[in-house]
């Protein structure tokens, strides 16, 4: 590939600086966003008003008034914004977020964030929007002052952003039995050691030994809840990441499996073709048509 997909990070330019930045939508001019890129930082954009779409890691979602998306660390994405659109977008650093926190694992358990969702997005009405746009008005207000606070302020604000994110997702849940709950919080824990694990972990009975649980019924409570097998959500993750990198590495099909943990490059390769269609120097030649031509 003679082009790759941009990875963009946090400039620092004196000892002030801070993982955290805040800019508007319509504004918007160190890169440009239309094209498919990649952070290692997570972001929050907040579209007051829509228009256009997003795409993140392969999946088009509309843009919507009132709505807000999430994107995490290594995700692909672009945004196609019309004209009229506009908002509000966040930047954060996981150190910035962490910083004196005991549990430093909060970002990896919310439900919107690290892959943990197909649809890391909430279209909200009114009313719900304007809390969100509230605290990131307050937000802009802190990043634009001068005080010696203004960093932990800021941090405060983002956090009440997640939560209430966090509590907006968990009412898709709210109405299920307690049967359901407790399968949701199995897949839900189950995602995560995933999430954490996928490169490594490729049987669903090794996850069903961490969670003390079987393979049938890991594979029963996931097909009732995402409505796919435990081995097919191992599988969507392990694909999304040869997709990934297929199209923004340079790395070899043969360096892809063994990243991936593939001692047989071959298997791999068939693996990848029955899940996708077409094999891996397939995809990433569409993916050069498609993307950088």
């Amino acid at each position: 590939m003679q082009e790759q997909i941009p990875i963009h990070d946090f400039t620092s330019d004196d000892e002030s600086s801070v993982d955290f930045e805040l800019e508007l939508l319509e504004h918007r001019e160190s890169y440009d966003t239309s094209i498919p890129h990649r952070h290692n930082y997570y972001e929050i954009f907040l579209f007051i008003e829509g228009g256009g779409t997003h795409e993140i890691d392969f999946e088009v979602f509309p843009i919507e008034s009132n709505s807000v998306h999430f994107v995490s660390p290594g995700q692909v994405h672009k945004v196609k914004r019309e004209l009229d659109s506009f908002g509000y977008v966040l930047f954060f650093s996981r150190d910035f977020y962490y910083l004196n926190l005991p549990n430093k694992n909060i970002l990896y358990e919310l439900p919107f964030l690290n892959n943990n969702t197909t649809k890391p997005i909430l279209n909200l009405s009114d009313s719900d929007f304007q809390i969100f746009k509230s605290l990131v008005e307050s937000i802009k207000n802190e990043y634009r002052s001068d005080h010696e606070l203004k960093e932990p302020v800021i941090r405060s604000y983002l956090n009440i952003i997640l939560l209430k994110s966090k509590g907006f997702f968990d009412q898709l849940k709210s109405d299920t039995s307690p049967e359901d709950n407790l399968s949701s919080d199995l897949i839900y824990n189950f995602k995560m050691l995933v999430e954490k694990n996928y490169r490594k972990l490729h049987l669903v009975k090794e996850y069903a030994d961490l969670l003390s649980t079987t393979p049938e019924q890991l594979n029963e409570k996931a097909r009732k809840i995402r409505g796919k097998t435990a081995s097919d959500l191992v599988s969507d993750r392990i694909i999304l990441e040869a997709k990934r990198l297929l199209m923004y590495s340079e790395f070899s099909n043969k360096e892809i499996a063994y990243f991936l943990n593939y001692e047989d490059p071959s298997y791999f390769s068939r693996f990848f073709k029955n899940k996708i269609g077409v094999s891996p120097s397939e995809f990433r030649e569409n993916i050069q048509k498609k993307y950088l031509l």
